[in-house]
């Protein structure tokens, strides 16, 4: 699998149809999805971004970006998850380079159809977390505004019960949530994130 210890994971990524919304409206959005789980982070060209992330918060931040932007209607994010060695790492992260920054440019750079694409030195590894991720993005694909803000709010208060969500975004009812999150597949994602984050921990150390 190569050297585990210089193997990191590097998230490139830009926001669909940004330029049909002032950036005050989806930046803060941006910026919320990508700090809960990044240090290391920056936005530019308006509405572009690159942010250095861990093994255990890798598929937890791509989620939660995806809903983070969907709360506004007409919106989503493109990502390439990058994963490999890393010759030069600055506290600015563009002035940081390696594998992990060309794969995920690249992989940013070739999505079409897709939203996200994974990619890395192995193989296997690939087209397994590409099905997942395409997968994955046909369920994000309908989630509404109510609902990623339900699965945002979820993401990042797991300990949460559904009454105290239903408190975090202002639904008036406790069942309202557990409706949201089950349209969502929320309990689907999950199970996603958990199984690829297994996957990505045997090739990559946990920090990053």
């Amino acid at each position: 699998m190569g050297s585990k210890a210089n193997n990191m994971i590097v998230l490139t990524g830009d926001i669909i149809h940004s330029s049909d919304f002032e950036a005050e409206q989806w930046l803060p959005l941006l910026e919320g999805g990508i700090h809960p789980y990044s240090t290391n982070y920056d936005i530019f060209r308006g509405d572009s971004f690159q942010a250095l992330v861990s093994a255990d918060n890798c598929f937890h931040a791509v989620f939660n970006l995806k809903a983070s932007l969907r709360q506004i209607e007409g919106l989503d994010i493109r990502i390439g998850i990058g994963v490999g060695l890393v010759d030069r790492l600055d506290e600015d992260i563009k002035k940081s380079s390696g594998q992990a920054f060309v794969f995920s440019g690249r992989a940013l750079d070739d999505l079409e159809k897709e939203s996200l694409e994974f990619r890395s030195p192995w193989e296997d590894l690939n087209e397994e977390i590409n099905l997942m991720m395409s997968l994955c993005t046909r369920i994000t694909d309908q989630w509404t505004p109510n609902l990623a803000e339900t699965v945002k709010a979820a993401l990042e208060n797991p300990e949460a019960s559904q009454m105290e969500l239903s408190n975090i975004i202002g639904r008036k009812h406790q069942s309202q949530v557990s409706k949201e999150l089950s349209r969502a597949h929320y309990a689907k994602i999950m199970d996603v994130i958990s199984y690829c984050t297994k996957k990505l921990k045997k090739y990559v150390d946990e920090p990053a």
